[in-house]
């Protein structure tokens, strides 16, 4: 009889085993979906932030077309451009940075993101372009009111130059009448300036500092559009090198369908040729013949 063994911890023990190992290999299973690839991720980014700077350059679009001329806010306008300004030299060095680091592929995905690369130029150009547009109206718009204010200044300036004038020759008058003052002491000239002296004095130095305002902001704008020229120059290379590339890239496969369809007219001649040549075939057979007898022999 035979006897009988009890296993129950033999058992138990495989039954951990197998649980042990069906947790880690549950734990080990991805979770997530695949992530993007890196160059998706900066491209990504990139577009973020040339949709981000379209919004502001649309909302200084606004500023500077719907405000009133002698009611602008320079301060606003002023800093929406400084940093519309810096928003697109940034898009313009991580451009640089990804073509850098994706060029000189040759395979279906690099070509596909040269051709993401040359979208995102394309934008990037459209963007310089429209905003360098809108700073030449406001450069526009400032020499324009420059002048205004110019002429304004200088109108109030004979004002006081002829108020000046006539208020010397009432203190010349009063001091050669001898009844006008019973000390005959000479009366000066400042005590005898009309109120709208004073007004014009002051408007004269408002008008100054107003001026010299608009001269700086003038400056400003000035060398803001050199900038987004140069920076516009720089994306256009950037676009005529991708286009040297593309066009390199065609050639190559140009040479390379050459080659097939030379590679498949050889084969086709050798084939014709094959098969013309019925002796050869014969002779080809009976070598496996011999072949296939002689293995079967050996083994």
């Amino acid at each position: 009889m035979t006897s009988i063994q009890n296993r129950t911890l033999e058992f138990q023990q495989c039954v951990k085993t197998f649980n042990k190992q069906l947790n880690i290999k549950t734990s080990n299973a991805p979770t997530s979906p695949p992530s993007k690839s890196d160059f998706s991720k900066k491209a990504s980014v990139i577009a973020k932030d040339i949709a981000r700077v379209t919004q502001l350059l649309r909302k200084l679009t606004i500023l500077i077309k719907d405000t009133p001329r002698f009611n602008d806010r320079p301060i606003e306008i002023n800093e929406l451009t400084y940093v519309i300004k810096q928003d697109i030299f940034k898009v313009e060095k991580s451009l640089k940075q990804l073509q850098q680091q994706f060029r000189g592929g040759t395979g279906q995905v690099d070509s596909f993101n040269k051709n993401v690369v040359n979208l995102l130029n394309t934008k990037t150009q459209g963007v310089s372009q429209s905003f360098k547009e809108i700073l030449e109206i406001r450069q526009h718009n400032e020499i324009s009111q420059r002048s205004r204010q110019e002429q304004y200044a200088a109108d109030d300036t004979n004002d006081f130059n002829y108020l000046t004038l006539r208020s010397q020759k009432n203190a010349s008058s009063i001091s050669e009448n001898p009844f006008s003052s019973s000390t005959n002491e000479t009366i000066p000239a400042d005590t005898l300036m009309l109120p709208e002296s004073n007004q014009l004095l002051l408007l004269e130095e408002q008008s100054n500092v107003y001026l010299q305002d608009r001269n700086r902001a003038v400056e400003t704008i000035e060398s803001t559009i050199s900038e987004i020229g140069n920076l516009f120059q720089q994306l256009s290379n950037m676009v005529s090198e991708q286009g040297e590339v593309i066009q390199r890239i065609d050639s190559n496969v140009e040479d390379i369908s050459f080659n097939i369809h030379g590679a498949q007219r050889e084969l086709i001649k050798y084939f014709h040729n094959v098969s013309t040549n019925r002796w050869l075939m014969l002779k080809i057979f009976g070598i496996l013949v011999i072949f296939f007898v002689l293995w079967a022999l050996v083994s």
